[in-house]
């Protein structure tokens, strides 16, 4: 039943990610900038993005019982992270004093593990002590 539960987590945290970018993107653009809004929902879009990607690469890669095997998941995780940090040198190159937006929707991130580990603590029934 515990592993339902993390499995049920883990497939709400994009999503929560998301609507969250979108709430805070739209009160980013209501109340300072639209193009900083817009960045704030990209920033969470590619937070979730990042999170699916890295949740498959541990499905299909680390989760396998193939000892020896480590240069194409290497290789993979390293290039996943250089095409992450791109986008960010992009967004900084075209939108010099907006990285902050996006880097506040990509911590949103954050936010949604957050919320799942509190629900995780609330649905406990009993605590060991």
């Amino acid at each position: 039943m515990a592993s339902t539960s993390i499995e049920n987590s883990i497939r709400r945290v994009p999503r929560e990610t998301i609507l969250l970018g979108v709430i805070a993107g739209l009160a980013t653009g209501i109340f300072y900038e639209l193009l900083s809004g817009i960045l704030v929902v990209l920033g969470a879009g590619l937070a979730s993005l990042s999170f699916l990607t890295l949740n498959s690469f541990v499905d299909k890669y680390l989760q396998a019982n193939r000892s020896g095997i480590w240069r194409r998941p290497v290789f993979v995780y390293v290039l996943r992270v250089l095409l992450i940090c791109l986008i960010f040198l992009i967004i900084i190159f075209f939108f010099k004093g907006k990285v902050l937006a996006l880097v506040g929707g990509f911590s949103l991130m954050i936010v949604s593990v957050l919320i799942e580990a509190v629900r995780g603590l609330v649905s406990v029934k009993q605590w060991k002590a």
